[in-house]
């Protein structure tokens, strides 16, 4: 994963902390669980009855592993056919992006999202799929 602001605290009680930043990308049709993944990261909670995402939703979360703080911004985005074409505002220039499909209709899901992730390698972002 390449990383954007690699750059180290002077001072304080985490001095010589790498900070890095990584935009991290959900991609999936509509009511896969992109939005409950990313409730459970972000805040831990879970909903069983999530309302769908309408274009895409933003969050963040930090995470502290041994000498580095790393920073997710997070774009969970809409699956309905009519957000796909935004789907590319989104992941441009991301560091990662997550799938997520329908294991229980898994060949219409995943299938789906094979040619979604045609677009995603065509736009050339080098992101981690």
């Amino acid at each position: 994963m390449a990383s954007r602001g690699g750059a180290t605290r002077p001072n304080g009680p985490n001095a010589g902390n790498k900070i890095c930043q990584f935009k991290l990308v959900l991609l999936g049709e509509s009511a896969v669980g992109k939005s409950s993944l990313v409730l459970r990261f972000v805040k831990g909670q879970f909903h069983e009855f999530q309302e769908s995402t309408i274009g895409a939703a933003f969050l963040t979360q930090t995470v502290c592993l041994d000498d580095t703080t790393v920073k997710f911004e997070i774009w969970d985005t809409a699956g309905q056919e009519r957000y796909h074409s935004l789907a590319p505002m989104y992941y441009r220039g991301a560091q990662a992006a997550i799938v997520v499909y329908d294991i229980t209709n898994e060949q219409r899901s995943f299938q789906r999202m094979s040619r979604r992730l045609l677009g995603l390698a065509a736009d050339g972002t080098g992101a981690w799929i």
